[in-house]
């Protein structure tokens, strides 16, 4: 049953509120261990509503959405007991920034098309070794919503989702396992994996011999996979959640130098095609580019609604949630602009180091310090400028405001990581344990 719009603009009309509309349409391909697993059709409807009355929040929300009035009386019932934040919701924007974040053609593809391809992907795997056993998904989402509030807004969002997780298990000579990991996602149909196929391969070879490393501080390269990892611990300190609770080591320090001169992060909201695109966010602010660190120089951090009112400061337009939450900030797409030096170059520099490509569990991580100590589940040992054979039981472990304060290098190469951009990057002195003390 479809929103009845109608009703809702009559029920805002009578409060201060803000309604937003999910409607999500998916279908998951799954693979486990090589062989066709499930196919699952997924749609999802829902609708919360948020009030403020004599000044307090009230919220609830429902997956019938034929019960808009109930939905808007336990707001306004709730609310009663709500926090006190008076927030003033955005008016119609004349203009928002064009992005393509719609792909018509994935309308054409059909489970049959996804098993096909799903398929493929593992013949080509099987090619890199025969006995490496393939988990595979692969999702299309057709994802709209519609925000309307008491201040005029009323705007709807169309997205795709186009998805390919795989992952390979392998048993070694030592009867150990390999995990091979790599993604794909966009909000444009692309049925080229081979970037896939190489990276998977690259790393399959890289494992082929065993290495050891004894415990010390190590220059560390982190690929974009394990990266993305770190940036989402840096990330709880840059949010203005974190701001407002005080809990942020760096809530004080807009317009300080905070890390290497070499390290930059943009929320960057406008890329074309990456799934973390959009015009305006989920309260309908719009969305715009935003230098978070530039340069090693703290320059802003996101915020939502709430949490800019709180502040008194403007909302940065990244409010995001779902139909069954209040919005919370939270970053679009992750930019960490690239460097000036190839992998390659970067790996021969090292005389003694790791490179990690996945990092495993939080471990004792502390991540509102920024306080990290986590296994590495898939890292190889660098001598002499050469990548020498894969270490096992080991950790990396520090602060990552530490840590990006001694950059080495970023490489020109990037990669993309669900909702983030990343480069490959070397920082000087990581510490690292190990399980292995002394053994050859």
């Amino acid at each position: 049953m479809a929103v009845n719009f109608v009703k809702v603009k009559d029920l805002i009309s009578k409060v201060k509120s803000d309604v937003f509309v999910e409607e999500v349409t998916k279908v998951v391909v799954n693979f486990e261990g090589s062989k066709l697993n499930s196919i699952e059709n997924v749609e999802v409807e829902g609708i919360g509503v948020r009030v403020i009355k004599d000044g307090r929040i009230g919220f609830s929300s429902t997956n019938d959405v034929s019960k808009v009035e109930d939905v808007f009386e336990k707001a306004l019932e709730v609310s009663k007991f709500g926090e006190e934040v008076d927030i003033s919701f955005p008016k119609q924007p004349s203009l928002v920034f064009p992005i393509k974040i719609y792909d018509s053609s994935l309308e054409s593809v059909n489970e049959r098309d996804m098993v096909d391809l799903g398929e493929e992907i593992i013949s080509s795997i099987k090619e890199i070794n025969p006995s490496i056993e393939v988990n595979l998904r692969i999702e299309k989402s057709f994802i709209k919503k519609s925000i309307l509030n008491s201040s005029g807004l009323d705007i709807t969002l169309n997205k795709t989702v186009w998805g390919i997780l795989v992952e390979g298990v392998y048993v070694c000579r030592d009867e150990s396992l390999l995990w091979l990991y790599d993604s794909k996602y966009s909000s444009r149909y692309d049925i080229d994996f081979s970037s896939i196929i190489s990276y998977l391969q690259n790393i399959f070879l890289f494992s082929a011999e065993n290495a050891y490393l004894d415990a010390g501080k190590y220059p560390v390269i982190f690929a974009p996979s394990s990266l993305y990892s770190l940036i989402e611990i840096l990330g709880v300190s840059l949010n203005g959640e974190s701001v407002y609770k005080g809990i942020s080591p760096v809530g004080d320090k807009i317009g300080e130098k905070v890390f290497s001169e070499s390290f930059s992060l943009i929320d960057s909201p406008h890329l074309d095609w990456c799934i973390g695109s959009q015009p305006f966010d989920d309260e309908g602010v719009i969305t715009n580019h935003k230098d978070i660190i530039s340069r090693g120089t703290l320059k802003s951090f996101v915020t939502d609604l709430r949490t800019s009112y709180l502040q008194n400061q403007v909302s940065t337009g990244n409010g995001f949630r779902s139909y069954s939450s209040l919005p919370k900030p939270r970053f679009s797409n992750v930019v960490v602009p690239n460097g000036e030096v190839t992998l390659r170059e970067m790996i021969s520099s090292v005389d003694k180091g790791l490179i990690v490509y996945n990092l495993l569990g939080g471990g004792q991580s502390n991540v509102n310090s920024g306080e990290f100590s986590v296994n590495v589940e898939k890292g190889f040992l660098i001598e002499k400028g050469k990548i020498v054979g894969r270490v096992k039981d080991v950790m990396v472990f520090g602060n990552v405001f530490d840590l990006f304060k001694n950059v080495v290098s970023v490489s020109k190469e990037t990669k993309v990581e669900f909702d983030a951009v990343l480069p490959y990057i070397m920082f000087d002195k990581v510490n690292v344990s190990s399980q292995n003390e002394g053994v050859k």
